[in-house]
């Protein structure tokens, strides 16, 4: 009897250890990691492990999934430089755009979004190149930063040209973020607008024609003009650079004298070239007297003055 009882206590014994070692195999502290979540759940899997009679087993299995929250944001700020504008070129603009991760997850595959420039309001007629570098992958608290030259046309200077932060360009930035690759693109209220000043560079160009009519007394002078003669000048006055003129006219001196602007002068101004922005870009406020109100870039007016010839210049030739 004693020896049955003896027996029965050693397998108490022996099972106690058991629940004391099953016991102590799942004891213990899980840590959660202080790491940026990239996944929108924590997956975990436990099993029980025990030993008896020197083996040891692995019993069952638990799983859990602890979600995370992923909270995509970035953040852009663009600058511009000072557009490189020539009369020879319409030149270029370098755009530099800073993106930063203010989110909870890394952001691939990152990239700005630019719809390029306005002049005075106008969409760009340029292009605008690929950015350097073409992607880049963000982590969080991180930031890159792009660059892209814009290539202006001779369009976009006429209508930009001289106007105090007329060039304005807003842009975004775009990437991916988590296992699935989630799009997310930067809200148009966080875009950025950089704004910057094509020169202004004013210049007129004059061609300068006639045509002689003669007296029926003269009809046999051919090229050459003779006294009572008509000589018609004509006069086309372009805008060659990118910023619209007022007032423009001719100074002509003729015989040592200037020519009168108007009546029995230079008169007949005509808009003969209308020019990229178009005819309703160039006003004139009186007709006929010889001064052109306002001549936009591209443009041309042409002027006449019909001349008689005098004495005075049949004597001096």
């Amino acid at each position: 009897m004693k020896h049955h009882q003896s027996t029965l206590f050693a397998a108490y014994a022996m099972a106690q250890r058991m629940r004391n070692l099953m016991t102590t195999a799942l004891a213990g502290t899980f840590i959660v990691a202080q790491v940026v979540p990239t996944y929108a759940t924590i997956n975990n899997t436990a099993n029980a492990v025990g030993t008896y009679g020197g083996t040891t087993t692995t019993y069952g299995a638990a799983s859990v999934a602890v979600p995370v929250s992923q909270t995509p944001a970035m953040t852009i700020v663009k600058s511009a430089g000072v557009p490189t504008t020539t009369l020879l070129t319409p030149g270029t603009i370098t755009y530099t755009y800073v993106v930063t991760n203010t989110g909870n997850v890394d952001m691939v595959g990152v990239a700005p979004t630019d719809p390029g420039p306005t002049f005075n309001g106008s969409a760009g007629t340029g292009t605008l190149s690929a950015f350097s570098p073409a992607t880049a992958n963000i982590a969080v608290g991180g930031n890159q930063t792009f660059t892209a030259t814009y290539t202006l046309s001779q369009l976009d200077d006429d209508h930009g040209g001289g106007v105090t932060n007329g060039v304005s360009n807003t842009a975004g930035a775009a990437g991916t973020y988590g296992p699935t690759n989630i799009a997310y693109a930067i809200p148009n209220v966080n875009k950025s607008t950089a704004t910057t000043t094509v020169p202004a560079l004013p210049q007129l160009a004059i061609t300068k024609t006639y045509v002689l009519a003669h007296t029926a007394a003269n009809a046999g002078l051919g090229a050459n003009a003779g006294l009572g003669d008509t000589v018609t000048y004509t006069y086309v006055v372009s805008n060659t650079g990118n910023v619209t003129e007022t007032a423009v006219q001719v100074l002509d001196t003729h015989a040592g004298s200037v020519v009168a602007v108007g009546a029995g002068g230079i008169q007949g101004e005509t808009l003969t070239t209308a020019g990229p922005l178009g005819a309703g870009a160039s006003t004139d406020a009186t007709a006929n007297n010889g001064i052109w109100s306002s001549l936009a870039a591209g443009a041309s007016v042409t002027f006449t003055w019909a001349h008689v010839v005098t004495q005075a210049e049949i004597d001096h030739g």
